[in-house]
Parts: structure tokens; sequence; C-alpha cells
């Protein structure tokens, strides 16, 4: 079976939403990825589905679960199918980073048929951009923007720096939306991995294919596949410290091999 489902972070206004269609034979640590990239979150906090009397959580040794009771059911996201729980329940709470606590509310809004194209998960709409990673909860995001909008604001420019690791670069606009970015990363969102990145640049020939320019970045052409620019960088987040080098070799294709 797959679900559409909305998501919308509490208690923010105005709200910061995504509606997704997904397949129901993952795993919730995939939603979990799925998840974070339709909202651009940068996956390096924990999280849990809390369905009320199941908790499903990955397990971490230094820390300890506030307000966990003992009563509820555990699971391991890794090992919990969608299937089993969204057949049943209506809705959850997604939790995403503990410090700050980030609740997204999950309804399922349809159970759809289990089609090719409803394998592959996607962003049918939406609105707003997450909060900056880190920021301080509800109470540091609302000062967070009281600043940006402060043209006059000492801290302002500052702030705005800080907030370029959410946005890659850009001004940070709590508004933006952009659903062709998010499904562009959605696409491959089941499939890459560490390990998928371990083996394709630790292979005998790493990545290795013809390089043209797509619509608006390079890419290369390989024998698997086309790999964009964006998400060659994508893979590489996986690796990056973890004491790997790397090594970028163009050279040129020899008419034999045309």
């Amino acid at each position: 079976m797959a679900y559409q489902i909305k998501v919308t972070i509490s208690r923010i206004t105005p709200p910061i939403w995504r509606r997704l269609r997904i397949p129901g034979n993952i795993t919730f640590y995939q939603l979990h990825r799925i998840l974070q990239v339709a909202f651009g979150w940068l996956d390096y906090h924990l999280y849990e589905f809390d369905f009320g009397d199941v908790v499903i959580v990955e397990p971490d040794p230094e820390f300890e679960m506030a307000g966990l009771s003992k009563e509820r059911v555990e699971l391991d996201p890794r090992e919990a199918l969608v299937d089993q729980f969204f057949d049943k329940y209506d809705r959850c709470i997604y939790t995403y980073d503990f410090g700050d606590r980030w609740e997204h509310e999950i309804k399922i809004e349809k159970k759809l048929k289990d089609t090719k194209k409803n394998s592959v998960p996607k962003c049918i709409d939406g609105a707003g951009h997450r909060p900056p990673e880190d920021v301080g909860g509800i109470g540091g995001y609302e000062r967070f923007l009281a600043i940006i909008k402060d043209k006059k604001h000492p801290e302002r420019e500052e702030y705005l720096a800080w907030a370029e690791k959410d946005t890659k670069g850009r001004m940070f606009d709590s508004e933006y939306f952009y659903l062709p970015e998010i499904n562009r990363k959605l696409l491959h969102v089941l499939e890459d991995d560490v390990d998928s990145a371990l083996r394709l640049f630790k292979g005998r020939r790493g990545l290795s294919g013809t390089l043209k320019f797509g619509w608006y970045e390079p890419c290369v052409e390989t024998e698997n596949g086309t790999y964009s620019w964006e998400r060659i960088g994508d893979l590489l987040t996986w690796l990056c410290d973890s004491g790997y080098t790397i090594t970028i070799k163009v050279s040129k294709v020899r008419k034999n091999d045309i």
C-alpha cells in the first residue's frame, strides 16, 4: 500500500507543512530520511515517531529519553515498517532534535494503490522553510526571525550568515518553498545513503563517466545512470569528516571509445 500524508511542524505560524506521497513498504528510518529531505533538515539529531502506545526510536545509550514511559513499546526504526502502523493509525508525531524539539504532526490523508508511480516518494504541495538547525526551539526561532526582519538590528548580518548553513548560501527566507527542488532530492532518497556512497566512490573505477552539462549544472553520465552535481555533493556529504581523501581527474575521450 502507499499513502498520502500531510506533515506540519507544530506551534509555528504561518504553518510550515508538506503533503507527501510515500510507499508503505519502507522502514521508519526511510520515512525519517524522506521527511528530512522534504523539509530540508540536515539530519544530525535524534528522532522518534510517537503513536501513543508505541514509540519508534533509534536507541542511543548516551541519551536518556525524557518522559518516555516504560509502559510503552519501543521499536527500532530500521526494522518497523510504515505499513504496519499507517494501516492502523490515522496520525502520529514525528519529533526531530530532542533539544530544540521540532514536533511534526503526521496525518494519513489517503491510502493509495501500491503502484510503480507510488513507489517513489513525492512532495505534492507545501509551504514555508523550516527553522535553522540549533536555533533554540520555538522561542529561539521567534527571536531569530525578529532579528533578521529588523534591518537596523546590529546582529542581523551575523544571524543571516549563520543561517547560510541551512540554505546552502541563500539568504534565509521563512517563506521559501520550491517544489521541483524538493522532488529532485526525493527521487533518490531511498537509494542514496552512506553505503551507496561508499560503493560508488570506493569502487574499482570510482565515479567514472562522461562529463556533460545538464539543464543548469554539470553532470556525469555513467553506465548506471546520470549523476547531477547536486546529487554527487549530497552523496559526498555522507562521507565527510570520516577520514577519506578525494581525487578529481578528467581525461579526453579517445576516439575508439566513442
